[in-house]
């Protein structure tokens, strides 16, 4: 702001329209100054007030994060994760295949491609759909304590509200 604040004064700039305000270079220095201290606090305030709702959501057991991993939806309407049936069905089938011990990630990646499970499409090009996905992702998920039940938030683990997948002995065994 103080770089701005120099050129405007400079005649660089000649004008700083916002929203509700216009600044030019004949105005009073101290209260563009104090305009911008202000809009300033305002983006720190709000950081940490979203930051605060965010880790309030989590605490209250509701994931925070985004969008639901594989297997689950965002539902709009109650701002929760909920099952998404056939999906769930998959990935669980999955976790079970790879607890037998004879099936590598690259198996659990084909098995989930052939069921519909794979990358989104990267064109427009591609109408059904992407690739497999990578082990690397097959391992995040086969890691990835959300489906029994709980989850990861700024380094914590909570436990949530959406109803597990998979049993926590079935987690353990993967």
């Amino acid at each position: 702001s103080g770089k701005i604040c120099w050129l405007l004064q400079q005649g660089i700039i000649q004008h700083i329209q916002t929203h509700d305000r216009s600044f030019y270079s004949t105005d009073n220095v101290l209260m563009t100054s104090v305009e911008f201290g202000m809009a300033n606090q305002y983006i720190l305030d709000l950081r940490i007030n979203v930051k605060r709702g965010l880790l309030q959501k989590a605490k209250r057991g509701e994931y925070p994060a985004g969008s639901a991993p594989i297997g689950y939806l965002n539902d709009t309407r109650t701002k929760l994760v909920v099952i998404y049936k056939k999906k769930s069905k998959i990935v669980r089938r999955a976790f079970e295949l790879y607890a037998q011990g004879d099936k590598t990630l690259e198996d659990i990646s084909n098995f989930l491609y052939e069921n519909g499970i794979q990358t989104k499409a990267t064109n427009r090009w591609q109408s059904q759909g992407g690739k497999p996905l990578k082990k690397d992702q097959i391992s995040y998920i086969l890691a990835t304590p959300f489906y029994i039940g709980l989850f990861r938030y700024a380094g914590e683990l909570y436990e949530g509200k959406h109803q597990p997948i998979i049993s926590k002995q079935l987690f353990d065994k993967v």
